[in-house]
């Protein structure tokens, strides 16, 4: 006789219970370049920043142009009118100064030798006082020898632009005359020369010796 297997029924898992375990896959390596978050080393950084300025630098847009000040806008006229007088007077003071050496230099050509023919201007006298002599005797041809250089001698002089001071007969002028004596003559002026004692000399406009003279004063 067959025994009645009793059988344990089994417990049969919904379908709406039961779930799928998808199978393991193994786990891929994470890209640290691809991640955008992920942390950049130090050279990709710098990397990174000059990028961002070249791409700023080579924008379309062009950076805008500084604008002057309002007050060094005023102040340029006024630097340029500055500038203008400046050059003005300079080129006046050169010119002044230019003038003044070419005055200096012709001058020196000029009265470069006075010091030369005041040292000679007593040797003239000299002749001079020796043909003021009354001639003796025999001496005709030494007094024609002192005449002839006398003569050679102002020639010489006035060559060099030497003249001599009138002074007998003219009214006294401190600036040519150096008087040494006073005299009282009733018959001439107030203040004339009456008699010359050494006489004077011009090199050019320059008084290089005044005249010793007698001036007559009248009481």
């Amino acid at each position: 006789m067959a025994e009645d297997v009793k059988k344990t029924p089994t417990t049969e898992t919904p379908p709406e219970q039961q779930t799928d375990t998808p199978e393991t896959e193994p786990a891929q390596a994470a890209d640290p370049a691809a991640e955008g978050g992920g942390e950049r080393t130090a050279p990709e950084a710098e990397a990174a920043a000059a990028q961002t300025v070249e791409e700023r630098a080579s924008g379309d847009e062009p950076a805008p142009e500084a604008e002057p000040a309002a007050d060094e806008v005023e102040e340029e006229p006024d630097r340029v009118a500055e500038l203008t007088d400046r050059l003005i007077r300079l080129q006046a003071d050169f010119e002044n100064y230019r003038r003044r050496m070419q005055r200096e230099k012709e001058e020196i050509a000029q009265y470069g030798t006075q010091r030369l023919i005041v040292n000679l201007l007593p040797v003239l006298d000299n002749l001079e006082r020796a043909l003021a002599t009354p001639p003796n005797p025999g001496d005709e041809r030494l007094r024609q020898g002192v005449e002839l250089t006398a003569r050679s001698f102002l020639e010489i002089l006035a060559k060099e632009g030497v003249t001599p001071i009138e002074a007998v007969g003219q009214p006294f002028d401190p600036h040519l005359h150096e008087a040494v004596m006073t005299h009282e003559d009733p018959e001439q002026e107030d203040g004339i020369v009456l008699e010359e004692f050494r006489k004077g000399y011009k090199l050019g406009d320059r008084v290089i010796r005044a005249s010793m003279v007698k001036v007559n004063t009248r009481s």
